[in-house]
């Protein structure tokens, strides 16, 4: 269990709203915008990053965490929101292709010792509200390849991170944004924190995973009815 907060946050007693699913995400045209992905690490000293999949050693994982420009703006304001003491700790933004297959083809490989008579495409099936396909194209990019998404927690300002109930890419019912909803325990304050901090910033929550918001890209569009405007992001040419 992590540290907690000693002064509750108003926020921490605000049950979550119903969540939709970002269903027909693929579909949604994007009005692409020219705008630049930006390093977590100069977002300010309320914003700390940690990135996982460097840390792990996957293909194409970068040593820091970058998002769009537009993302990290809302960012900044949803950790100068948090109570004293509290920062956002970003465990990855932009993923390139490469870390998003790695990812996928590992889930898979998972599954399918969990469910050995499931074909090949039923697995697939199985993995995608979890990690979604390598698509690198143009009208159906994987959100954190347009820079629009970003896996995040809450932490003390020296990086400890608080207890929100699971860890990062737990894929399990627990790791539901509202999966503890009705129950009674530090973890759900923490994770309604985190949620309206970032939603009063126009962030989207995924349904899925706690740790998981969009901004700007098709999965927000998908559940705000917004437009999209950021497709697939280049490799920061400054990583």
């Amino acid at each position: 269990m992590g540290p907690v907060v000693t002064a509750p946050d108003p926020r921490m007693n605000q049950p979550m709203p119903r969540l939709s699913q970002p269903a027909g995400w693929r579909d949604i045209p994007i009005d692409a915008v020219d705008e630049p992905l930006v390093p977590v690490a100069q977002l300010g000293p309320r914003i700390l990053e940690d990135s996982r999949y460097f840390a792990m050693g996957l293909p194409g994982a970068l040593p820091g965490c970058w998002v769009r420009e537009g993302l990290g703006d809302r960012l900044v304001r949803a950790a100068d929101s948090l109570p004293d003491g509290l920062v956002l700790l970003v465990w990855d933004g932009w993923r390139s292709i490469d870390t998003q297959s790695a990812l996928f083809e590992a889930y898979v490989e998972d599954l399918s010792l969990q469910y050995p008579d499931l074909s090949r495409a039923e697995l697939e099936q199985v993995a995608r509200p979890y990690v979604t396909p390598p698509d690198p194209g143009h009208h159906a990019p994987p959100p954190h390849l347009t820079g629009g998404a970003v896996d995040l927690t809450l932490a003390t300002a020296d990086g400890v991170e608080l207890d929100l109930g699971t860890g990062f890419d737990a894929f399990v019912p627990e790791a539901g944004a509202a999966a503890l909803e009705d129950i009674d325990m530090p973890a759900r304050g923490n994770r309604r924190l985190l949620f309206h901090a970032l939603t009063a910033q126009g962030l989207s929550a995924y349904v899925e995973e706690w740790w998981h918001f969009d901004f700007g890209n098709q999965f927000w569009a998908a559940v705000t009815g917004g437009t999209p405007r950021y497709g697939p992001a280049e490799r920061p040419s400054a990583a």
